[in-house]
């Protein structure tokens, strides 16, 4: 994401992206699209709790996935966005796509596609 508060074209092409890899993992869309209450129910369906901070030094919000189990004392993953959900987004793609590569086939477990890394 640039420091803009509003999205570019490339930022835009981002979101798809990330869009698409939650219908590939069998997050739909909620009545609204992808709001903030869709995504936060689909992070707490993968065992994830989620914080929502403004971005420090930019226009936009930062988001970091953890373990629900509060175990882990680093985020799974972070991610910014010019918008909570936005932010929340890039971080689920970001999370699934780190599943996803962590669970191949070639590592003893099957059934998981490998999904484009999602770097905003």
């Amino acid at each position: 994401m640039n420091a803009d508060p509003f999205p570019n074209d490339e930022d835009m092409r981002d979101l798809d992206e990330a869009h698409a890899l939650l219908m590939r993992a069998s997050i739909p869309a909620g009545p609204t699209g992808y709001d903030l209450e869709t995504l936060a129910a689909a992070a707490y369906d993968h065992g994830w709790a989620y914080r929502i901070d403004r971005a420090t030094g930019m226009a936009g919000y930062q988001v970091e996935l953890r373990s629900q189990s509060g175990v882990a004392s680093q985020p799974l993953v972070s991610a910014v966005g010019w918008e909570p959900n936005v932010a929340l987004a890039f971080a689920l793609a970001r999370a699934l796509h780190q599943n996803a590569a962590s669970s191949r086939p070639d590592r003893g477990q099957s059934g998981v596609q490998s999904v484009p890394v999602i770097t905003k």
